[in-house]
């Protein structure tokens, strides 16, 4: 992509409509200048100008001559309604031409704000439009609904829509909202608000007052609650609704006159409670339904704005796991419906900003702030097939930014336009490199990796907190949005792979790009189509067969250069994709506030996925509900296939059983995890293909001794198509990376990939290959890493640990075997520095090695490994008997008798830590130390 395309996008997703806005109200500059591109890009700043003015001319941005100077994109103008072909502004011209533009045309339809407007809404909002413009002045209403539901937010929106249709204002035609039930213990005060009393009209009437019914006059008057008006209010509403006449209390001159239009509001069943006479002047009742009853996109979307709402308030993101969407979404909240979930809401972002003033933290949503019953409610109900599909796409914590664009709209119709730019992009490309000379394997090639970009490009656009297919329906036609999840699910199945939630929009975007295309008849030629064809052999076929479903579906002829670039975009996917549908799933739960979380991390971010799932175990943690997160972990991660539980200790290894018992899961649990093992486990998941039992026999096997021979050396790849381009510039990029010591263990070896068939099988002869790294993917279960990781930092400061890790993994049997008891104690103090609350470790390393001493386990015959294993979970173990927090073991009385002798002395080895620290360490802590002993 060109830096000026990368540029633009830049601009365009920072300046946003909500952005401006708010930048115009604080009366800041807005845009963006030329010091903010250099230092983003790290360019030059005449080139960043020069760029800047280039995007002007080609009419992509508009220039606000502030100081310094500020860009913003165009496009923005078509997204607040702008009609105005200038491409220069003052900052106060463009401020005065926002505003006058905003009170021309702030809304057409003030329903739209309303969720369900186009959905469960529909008829009634046709009900009141219909009843508010009946001639001559509108139809009395009744709205029914729970507590809760928004019979008021309703109201407010037919009254916007009086005044934008009947070309008023709130002087001529008022709106005056009110509740009844704030009076329902005072009948005759209720009254006198309403109709208003005369002087001495009831004990405590000093002078005359005016009712909202007179206040009213030519308007709207909302009345809530509206049961509580006693038997008589009913009759006095009844006179002014037929006759248009009412009296003060306390009056009896000649009656008032009110040309009021009444929206009564209840939550009773009108027939139980009514007047008959009262009803029969309301012809109209519209039910607004419960927040259960809303379909289950318009209950998150209901969520989200909620917490957005919230981010507004603290101007803090907001980070909400997708545990919690689940479960306020299915939850029914009888009580209070809305208004019940805002409170809900606003107790848990209470609750996390109390924790982020603490901890200086993100502002996290966690799954445990949620109150007791909507949690349990996730675990307990059934949830219908269509639902499940549809919150399956919520996989990743939903980001919530205060003032960005709520409907994301704008970011999304970008990336359509974007589109369309590639393909006049491809065009003017293979011109350009025509008329340098250029021969076709060089244009190929260059082509080639436009497209790789692009495709990447495509589908990185979109971040996690945007991803909503109710998103898509408001900018592509819904029939297309629902062709291409037929689509991707089609190719899932051909592949044997899972698309993530960015590839479905990828996707999408692209399918509308294509159509929009071939209406206009611009169809593309793909010079690469011979190269694709060969190099995306699967892909390719698939494609085929996706361009033919689409071709029967709109009934349209799509070229064979179609299938080169659908191809391409498959692969794209697959490289850097999740895990199939039918994997192994992986949860991995440690001690400590962030043990797991970090271990799960590194391991993901190494093979480039997002498969294991972690669980974090605070020692404040209770272990029901510990359990309870695990098995919902082990319920979202399982596809059929059974999962990997990777625990550190403890109780911990007792989940899987009780876990597989309850839900019929097959679980393997793996204790004493560490990360190399995570790493093992992970990759062994990903490639091997193997059912669950090998790879847990595997994986349990790891770390037994290997037979003594010449071991080869570690090699990495690099490659591209030529081995003259993204190969060499990987391995430069690596070799300047490693250090001198990793250069002595590691070769880089550059290869063709055309060649890689023929060369793989020779070099793993020679080499132990650990890595492949270049533009392609190999056709092999070597570790792949495109290019492009190796550009980021903290990818590099990952790939490095991942190279320690193979060659520690392969160290000789002699040094892995060789006892260093000094480091061991000093690695675990550390260790026990994460994992430990109520036991300082300097100390506690001290006492555990009297103990270690006392029943001579400091020798050769335990590595290292085993030490650190033992000494951490003793730390532990003291921690939670000093907390009281006691670990339960299975068959303890069981154990004893059979390892009666051991038991023995390692109790009386045990008074050493009791008397130290005055606590008293059970049966069941002491068979644990036995079976770490002994695994």
């Amino acid at each position: 992509m060109k830096k000026s395309e990368i540029v633009y996008n830049y601009i365009c997703d920072k300046i946003t409509t909500d952005y401006l806005l708010k930048r115009l109200q604080e009366e800041a500059n807005f845009g963006v200048d030329a010091s903010e591109i250099q230092e983003k890009f790290n360019i030059i700043r005449n080139n960043a100008s020069t760029i800047l003015n280039d995007l002007l001319k080609e009419e992509k941005l508009i220039k606000i001559n502030s100081r310094p100077v500020t860009f913003i994109p165009k496009s923005i103008l078509n997204k607040l309604k702008i009609n105005n072909t200038s491409r220069v502004f003052s900052p106060e011209e463009f401020k005065t031409l926002v505003e006058k533009n905003n009170k021309k045309s702030d809304i057409d339809d003030p329903f739209k704000v309303l969720i369900g407007f186009n959905n469960s809404l529909i008829h009634q909002i046709e009900q009141a439009k219909a009843a508010v413009m009946y001639p001559p002045h509108g139809l009395h209403t009744l709205i029914l609904g729970e507590s809760g539901v928004g019979k008021t937010t309703f109201a407010s929106a037919v009254y916007k829509y009086v005044l934008l249709n009947k070309n008023t204002n709130s002087d001529n035609f008022p709106f005056i909202s009110f509740n009844c039930s704030d009076y329902y213990n005072a009948p005759q005060l209720l009254l006198s608000q309403l109709f208003g009393h005369t002087k001495g009209a009831f004990t405590g009437a000093d002078s005359d007052k005016i009712g909202i019914v007179e206040k009213a006059h030519n308007g709207i008057l909302f009345l809530d609650e509206v049961h509580r008006l006693p038997p008589d209010g009913q009759e006095m509403l009844f006179y002014l609704m037929d006759k248009g006449e009412f009296s003060r209390l306390g009056e009896t001159s000649k009656p008032r006159k009110s040309n009021v239009l009444i929206i009564a509001a209840t939550t009773e069943d009108p027939n139980d409670t009514f007047l008959n006479t009262f009803l029969r002047r309301s012809p109209v009742t519209i039910t607004l339904p419960s927040f259960r009853e809303k379909t289950i996109d318009e209950r998150l979307e209901v969520i989200e704005k909620l917490f957005y709402y919230e981010a507004l308030k603290l101007n803090i993101p907001i980070s909400i796991s997708p545990e919690v969407v689940k479960a306020l979404a299915l939850y029914e909240f009888r009580d209070g419906n809305i208004c019940q979930l805002s409170s809900e809401i606003k107790l848990v972002c209470a609750k996390a900003f109390f924790q982020h003033l603490q901890n200086n933290e993100a502002l996290n949503i966690e799954f445990k702030m949620l109150n007791e019953e909507i949690k349990g409610n996730l675990f307990n109900l059934t949830i219908p097939p269509d639902v499940k599909n549809f919150l399956s796409m919520f996989t990743e914590n939903l980001i919530i930014h205060p003032f960005s664009s709520f409907d994301k709209n704008e970011i999304l119709t970008s990336n359509i336009d974007d589109e369309e730019d590639l393909y006049d992009c491809i065009n003017q490309k293979m011109e350009e490199l025509r008329s340098k000379g250029l021969d076709s394997n060089e244009i190929e090639r260059h082509i080639n990796s436009e497209l790789d970009n692009h495709f990447n490009t495509v589908i990185n656009k979109f971040s996690s907190d945007n991803l909503n297919i109710r998103k898509l329906y408001n900018i592509i036609p819904k029939e297309l949005v629902d062709s291409s999840a037929s689509l991707i699910q089609l190719a899932q199945n051909r592949l044997n792979t899972k698309f993530n939630n960015k590839f479905f929009f990828g996707f999408t975007f692209h399918i509308y790009s294509l159509l929009k295309r071939l209406e206009e008849n611009k169809p593309i030629k793909n010079p690469n189509l011979a190269i694709i064809r060969r190099q995306y052999k699967e892909e390719f076929k698939v494609a085929s067969e996706l361009v033919k479903m689409l071709s029967d579906k709109f009934s349209i002829s799509i070229p064979e250069d179609e299938k080169g670039f659908l191809s391409i975009l498959l692969a794209n996917n697959k490289s850097g994709s999740n895990p199939t549908d039918n994997t192994i799933g992986i949860v991995l739960v440690c001690h400590g506030d962030s043990t797991a979380t970090s271990m799960g991390n590194v391991a993901n971010k190494l093979l480039n996925v997002e498969h294991i799932i972690s669980v974090d175990m605070p020692l404040s943690a209770k272990i029901p509900e510990t359990y309870e997160k695990v098995k919902l972990a082990v319920l979202n991660s399982n596809t059929g296939k059974g999962v990997l539980l990777l625990v550190d200790m403890g109780s911990l290894s007792g989940f899987g059983e009780k876990i597989m018992s309850e839900t019929g899961i097959k679980v393997r649990t793996i204790s004493n995890i560490s990360t190399l093992i995570a790493l093992d486990t992970l990759r062994s998941v990903l490639y091997q293909k193997s059912d669950i039992d090998t790879i847990y026999n595997s994986i349990i096997n790891m770390t037994a001794p290997q037979t003594e021979g010449e071991q080869k050396k570690k090699a990495i790849i690099t490659v591209c198509v030529t081995g003259q381009g993204a190969g060499l510039i990987s391995k430069d990029i690596i070799t300047k990376l490693l250090d001198e010591d990793h250069k002595k263990a590691v070769e880089i070896i550059t290869i063709n990939y055309f060649d890689m068939e023929n060369n793989l099988k020779s070099l793993e002869e020679k080499y132990d290959i650990i890595a492949c790294i270049g533009s392609l993917r190999p056709q092999s279960d070597i570790p792949y890493f495109p290019i492009n990781k190796l550009l980021t930092k903290n990818f590099q400061h990952e790939f490095i640990k991942f190279i320690d890790t193979k060659l520690i993994s392969s160290s000789d049997k002699t040094a892995a075997q060789d006892p260093l008891p000094k480091n061991a104690y000093e690695i675990s103090r550390d260790m026990l520095y994460e994992y430990v609350k109520y036991v300082n470790p300097k100390i506690a390393i001290i006492v555990i090695k009297k103990f270690i001493e006392k029943l001579n386990l400091n020798n050769e015959e335990n590595s290292e490994d085993n030490l650190v294993d033992l000494i951490v979970h003793m730390g532990c173990m003291l921690d939670r008997c000093v907390h009281g927090d006691f670990a339960k073991f299975e068959n303890v009385e069981q154990f004893k008798l059979k390892n009666l002798e051991q038991f023995n002395t390692v109790r009386g080895a045990a008074a050493i830590l009791e008397k130290e620290y005055d606590v008293s360490i059970t049966d069941d802590e002491i068979c644990y130390i036995i079976k770490v002993i002994h695994r």
